[in-house]
């Protein structure tokens, strides 16, 4: 099932009512017919809430809009349950090979990592252990403009 809203897309498990997917954008006008956009895939799972973001600018001619340079990517944890971003790695391209394009494609990788932190019973002193639970995430989306 589709949800669909003025800036973002869920798609819902029809049997659980679990959400399995979310897509979103954000247009801001800037200045001389260019516009902003910030878009990007969400993923919920027991860490909580995960977007693989991508910022581009486009310019507007004629009726005709087009992406001219992307100007940012990154991962972004939206509720931190514990949980923090080690690494990550994302790319952005063109789906025609160049800039201007009407499409791109964003994919990425990246770790979370949640330390854990409990006190060995077994210790004379106890004393405190560190645990280190590492999750890889890779997400990938497409964005046209038409």
């Amino acid at each position: 099932m589709l949800k669909i809203g003025d800036d973002r897309i869920e798609v819902i498990d029809k049997k659980t009512g679990k959400l399995l997917d979310a897509y979103g954008e954000e247009i801001k006008s800037l200045d001389n017919g260019r516009s902003q956009y910030i878009v990007y895939r969400e993923k919920e799972n027991d860490f909580g809430i995960l977007r693989l973001y991508t910022i581009f600018e486009t310019q507007e001619e004629n009726g005709n809009k087009e992406i001219g340079k992307v100007v940012g990517k990154y991962w972004d944890i939206m509720s931190r349950s514990g949980w923090y971003i080690e690494n990550q790695h994302v790319v952005t391209i063109s789906t025609t090979g160049n800039f201007p394009t009407t499409e791109i494609e964003t994919g990425g990788t990246v770790t979370i990592v949640k330390n854990r932190v409990y006190r060995d019973i077994n210790s004379l002193f106890l004393k405190k252990n560190y645990e280190f639970i590492r999750k890889n995430i890779d997400l990938r989306y497409r964005y046209s403009l038409y």
